[in-house]
């Protein structure tokens, strides 16, 4: 019988508790064992990038990123984001300054980027929302006529490709997710990738309580070390990522054509770029509509999720009180559809129905900036 659907790529059970054994009779758990060294090999050759440093969340992977560029001041970044993009550098002493997002791709628009540069700015931190990759080369050539680094979270980003790279592979830093809600993960974890040698050292040396090697003290860092057991499940999952990878792409194109047309905002890929579809935004008529669906899902289990529902220039202590309507816009309807492992045709056409459902509901209302023509 096969497994039912499931949100979570979940690794294979016999291969995985065969390496578990492996690592548990080795004795060695966790500070740079075997399994994180492999995994950090398999990765940074399966990503095409030099420099990679696994760490304990995607969180502290940015944080990592910030200290081992030396970033200061503020950081132009997006408000329509998972808010670890924006906490991440409060945390740190650094101050987000938010630029819109454009109303089509949902990343951050260059030309709002470009102008809200100040000059204690030293870096732009765009995201790589829902796994559709940022206009890097407009971002790339801001950073380089103003003189600021480039750092890209790319949570949700593992798979996808940017003029034939990962899109992991671009700027002076990208920060990886490896939460069990990504495609590839190692249940909780992240990695943080980085363009030189120099800033890769000092990233490691961050992670492992700013101890080298030898456990001689260099620097201030943290704990941030990925365990064996977690690199464990991220060793059994890179064997099947590709097949991963294909069954969520074919999934979004069979949902996608099937809800074209019907009074839906489809995220619009960047031209240069191959998403993963990681994730399958829909943008509804109104956050009525989208708050129906989303019920009406739940109850069929399906759950959706409004992500992002917070633009995070609103947050309270993360915030800087500018505006930005496209996102707030965006936040109030917007829905991601569950596509899970697994799933068959019919599931797909019996969510596309609902959507279906809750859209042709309802009432007339103004429209807005982002309403469809």
């Amino acid at each position: 019988m096969p497994p039912a659907p499931a949100l979570i790529n979940l690794p294979d059970e016999a291969r995985l508790i065969r390496l578990l054994a492996r690592v548990l009779q080795s004795g060695q758990l966790s500070n740079n064992g075997p399994a994180v060294r492999e995994l950090e090999d398999r990765l940074a050759t399966r990503l095409g990038v030099e420099h990679l440093v696994l760490t304990s969340s995607g969180t502290l992977a940015l944080q990592v990123a910030y200290k081992a560029l030396g970033l200061t001041g503020e950081v132009v970044t997006t408000p329509f984001t998972w808010i670890t993009t924006a906490s991440s550098l409060r945390w740190v002493g650094l101050r987000p300054r938010f630029a819109d997002v454009d109303p089509d791709s949902f990343n951050l628009d260059p030309a709002k980027a470009e102008a809200a540069i100040t000059p204690a700015t030293s870096a732009i931190l765009a995201v790589h929302a829902y796994g559709n990759p940022a206009d890097i080369a407009a971002i790339e050539g801001i950073a380089s006529r103003r003189g600021l680094r480039t750092v890209y979270d790319g949570a949700h980003a593992f798979g996808s490709l940017y003029r034939g790279r990962s899109a992991l592979a671009w700027g002076d830093a990208t920060a990886l997710s490896l939460h069990a809600t990504k495609l590839f993960h190692t249940v909780e974890g992240g990695a943080v990738i980085l363009r030189d040698a120099e800033a890769c050292a000092r990233a490691r040396l961050a992670v492992n309580n700013g101890l080298d090697t030898a456990g001689v003290p260099r620097t201030t860092g943290i704990n941030g070390r990925l365990s064996e057991l977690h690199a464990a499940v991220g060793l059994v999952l890179i064997d099947d990522i590709d097949a991963a990878l294909r069954e969520r792409r074919l999934a979004a194109e069979a949902l996608r054509n099937r809800l074209a047309g019907r009074g839906l905002r489809l995220q619009q890929f960047n031209p240069d770029a191959v998403p993963n579809h990681s994730y399958f935004p829909a943008l509804f008529p109104d956050q009525a509509a989208r708050d129906r669906a989303a019920a009406a899902l739940a109850g069929e289990g399906l759950p959706a999720r409004a992500y992002f529902d917070t633009p995070l220039n609103r947050v309270p202590g993360i915030g800087d009180g500018s505006a930005a309507p496209v996102s707030e816009g965006l936040a109030q309807r917007m829905l991601c559809l569950p596509l899970r492992f697994g799933a068959s045709d019919a599931e797909r056409e019996r969510m596309a129905r609902i959507v279906e459902t809750a859209v042709a509901r309802r009432s007339p209302a103004p429209r807005s900036a982002l309403a469809d023509p």
